[in-house]
Parts: C-alpha cells; sequence; structure tokens
C-alpha cells in the first residue's frame, strides 16, 4: 500500500482505529489539519489545466449558486463538427468566470477520473473500505452558497485543499436514507448540531444521512468531497433475488386465480427458498462476490502492451497490481486459486512467489520480483509470467 494514499494519512492527527470506534457510520468528526495538508492533492494551476484539456460538460461539470443551477448555455458553448455532427462542449472563460465572481460555486464530479494524486487517494481507499470511491470538487469564491441544506445517501469525507469555508451539520431526520428517499428538514435550521470553520488541511466527515450545509467566505475556497458508496440490506436481497434463479419455486408462475389455501401454501414454499438462501453464510459470501467483481480503474501500459514482448527490457521497470480489492489465495495440490476482476485464476503454486509481493505491496519493480521467486523461477519465466499478467488485465506497467 505504499504508492497508495493511505487513510491514516488523510485523518491525522486522528488514529484510524479511533476513526473506526467512535465516529465511522455513528457521528460527524472534525479533524483539525494543517496549512497545506491537502494541498497537493489538487493545485489551482492543475484545476486550471483540467478545465483547459478536457471536454466537460454538465452535469459533471456544473455551476451552482445557493441552491440553483447556473444556465448552462451561459457557460457551455456546443459547437457541432463539420464532419461527424457530433456535438463538442466548450468551455466559455470569461463567462464562467463571471459567474464566480458573482456567488456561484464550481461543481466538478469524478475529478478522481482527471487528476492522479486525487486517483491514488480514491483507489486507496477503496482498497481499505471495499467500496466505490468518487471524489468531487467544489470551488466557491464569494459567499453564497452552492447547495441548500441537503442529505448526502453515502458517507462523505470532506478535504478542505485551500481557503475557508463555515459547515452546519444538523443530524438525521430519517434513519439510514437511500437514493429517492425524502426527509423532513430540521425543525430549527438555526440551531445546528455544530458548526465551525473548516480551514486549509482540515477534514469533515459526515455519515450518510445528516443534514448539512456549507458557506464559502468571500474569499477562494476549494475542498473535495469523498464520496463512499457502502452496500445496504437491499444489495443483499438483489443479490439474493439473483440467487433464486436456480430455484425452481421462484421460477414457477404465481398462483392467480388458485384458492386461498393454495396461494397461501405457495407463498411458504418461497418464504421458505428465502431463508434458505439467506442462510448464515449469506452475507460473507455476498461480500466476498462483490470484492470479486469489482472492476480497476482503467490503467494501460503503452507502448509496451502494444508490442509482441509487452513487458519493458528494464529491470528497474516497475509493474502494479491493479484489482481494487484484497485479494485471498489458497494454496491446494501444488495450484494456488483465488477471485478478482469477475474471474476466479488458477496457477502452479510457485506463482505465489511473484504475486505475493505484487498483492501486498502493489507496486514491485521487475528485479524486485525477480529477486524474490530466484529459488523457483528463473528470469525468463518472470517475465513471461509478468506478460500475461499484463495481457489479462490483471497487472499494468507504472510510468512516474
Amino acid at each position: 500500500m505504499a504508492a497508495l494514499y493511505p487513510l491514516e494519512k488523510i485523518l491525522e492527527p486522528c488514529r484510524a482505529e479511533e476513526f473506526f470506534a467512535s465516529y465511522w457510520g455513528q457521528s460527524y468528526k472534525h479533524i483539525k489539519g494543517w496549512p497545506e495538508k491537502f494541498r497537493a492533492l489538487l493545485p489551482w494551476p492543475e484545476l486550471n489545466e483540467i478545465l483547459r484539456r478536457h471536454r466537460l460538460d454538465f452535469p459533471r461539470l456544473r455551476l451552482m449558486r445557493d441552491g440553483q443551477r447556473v444556465p448552462v448555455s451561459s457557460y457551455i458553448r456546443h459547437a457541432t463538427t463539420a464532419r461527424t455532427k457530433t456535438s463538442i462542449p466548450r468551455l466559455l472563460p470569461a463567462e464562467l468566470t463571471k459567474h464566480l465572481r458573482e456567488g456561484a460555486t464550481l461543481v466538478l464530479d469524478a475529478v478522481d477520473e482527471l487528476y492522479r494524486p486525487i486517483e491514488e487517494l480514491a483507489e486507496g481507499l477503496e482498497f481499505i473500505f471495499r467500496e466505490h470511491v468518487q471524489v468531487n470538487m467544489y470551488a466557491g469564491w464569494q459567499t453564497s452558497r452552492g447547495f441548500d441544506l441537503h442529505w448526502d445517501d453515502h458517507d462523505v469525507f470532506i478535504l478542505q485543499v485551500t481557503g475557508r469555508k463555515l459547515w452546519r451539520i444538523y443530524g438525521e431526520t430519517r434513519q439510514a436514507p437511500i437514493t429517492g428517499d425524502t426527509a423532513e428538514k430540521p425543525a430549527d435550521i438555526d440551531a445546528p448540531l455544530w458548526e465551525a470553520m473548516l480551514e486549509d488541511g482540515d477534514l469533515l466527515y459526515i455519515p450518510r444521512g445528516w443534514w448539512h450545509v456549507a458557506f464559502p467566505q468571500q474569499e477562494p475556497t476549494l475542498h473535495l468531497t469523498v464520496g463512499i458508496h457502502n452496500c445496504t440490506g437491499l444489495d443483499l436481497l438483489r443479490w439474493t433475488a439473483d440467487k433464486l434463479r436456480e430455484s425452481e419455486e421462484f421460477r414457477r408462475d404465481l398462483p392467480r386465480f388458485a384458492s386461498t389455501e393454495e396461494k397461501r401454501a405457495h407463498l411458504d414454499r418461497l418464504r421458505a427458498e428465502i431463508v434458505r438462501a439467506l442462510n448464515d453464510e449469506a452475507l460473507e459470501s455476498f461480500l466476498r462476490e462483490h470484492d470479486e467483481a469489482a472492476s480497476p480503474r482503467a490503467h494501460l501500459s503503452l507502448p509496451w502492451s502494444g508490442t509482441e514482448e509487452i513487458l519493458p527490457e528494464a529491470a528497474e521497470a516497475r509493474v502494479r497490481f491493479l484489482p481494487p480489492r484484497p485479494v485471498e489465495i489458497k494454496v491446494e495440490g501444488g495450484v494456488i486459486e483465488f477471485s478478482c476482476l469477475k474471474k476466479r485464476w488458477r496457477f502452479a503454486e510457485d506463482a505465489a512467489l511473484l504475486l505475493k509481493p505484487l498483492m501486498e505491496r502493489r507496486v514491485c519493480s521487475v528485479a524486485e520480483l525477480i529477486d524474490a521467486t530466484s529459488a523457483r523461477l528463473d528470469e525468463s519465466r518472470v517475465r513471461l509470467f509478468l506478460s500475461e499478467l499484463i495481457a489479462h488485465g490483471m497487472v499494468c506497467v507504472v510510468e512516474d
């Protein structure tokens, strides 16, 4: 995990053990940081480059002011190409910055897909939380709030990259809400549970469903919102329903025209099948399959993966293990097995000498892997195996 941005780093000086024991999923937590703690995650010049080089369109990029969307046509122009008739979004810089001076908040969703340090943060947190992680960016300049008082359907970490912002938290009015739910606003919006200024380097954790609102302070302010989308019992139920496709009872037509007694008997049989499917091992099986099905981010190994050799010749070349969740290797009868990337993999036991350092450290040089396997494998076999892993999307070549 050395190559990934760890949870401990964003939580410090709070210990991860304390955070999980006292706050995760239970209550908000404000952690005082220090100036520039998060500055490298998204400096202003890098944001300018992202806006300049990418074809960003609504709703991924949007302007918000006092809870209302600023009309998209006032800061994005769509040009149609003559040859393909494709609509291409073009930012209108003067118009966009005019809105910002007048109080709009700039919102950019999934910025983790656009800048490497934030991507590494998201990958590191996904490895720990074993859930999908998305990072959105919010930048403001005046005092108008971007969004009205609201709650999120996922847990969030607010990382104050630069500037200040006043936050108010009100708690829950509906336990564990999900997408599409409605909930009454807090009765007294003048009496928040907590109110404080987030300053450069601070972190704020807000559990799912807790009402909150934030106010810029008439100065440049930029924060990242890290969303952790945890599974719920409804996800388990959907997984169970898919498993019940194997049940003959659930594939049968419902007895619409049967007697009351026959309908009750049919319902009893369905209920018994559900209980059987939701046995004592069901939760662990669901979580395991959830991890095994997780897809990695799009890491390519060009130009090498487009050649016959696939792997660079240099021993100092580095490779990275791509499955986004921890992987458990099982060894039996001279064969290792594990599941990830929606597949089950089987290799000779010697392959574990190479795979284990990759799984533990995530990034290794070719020389380190050759040395780790030297007792059982020669260099040519190591290189051949790495080439196969790259070809199948399990490993990629790392560029600095």
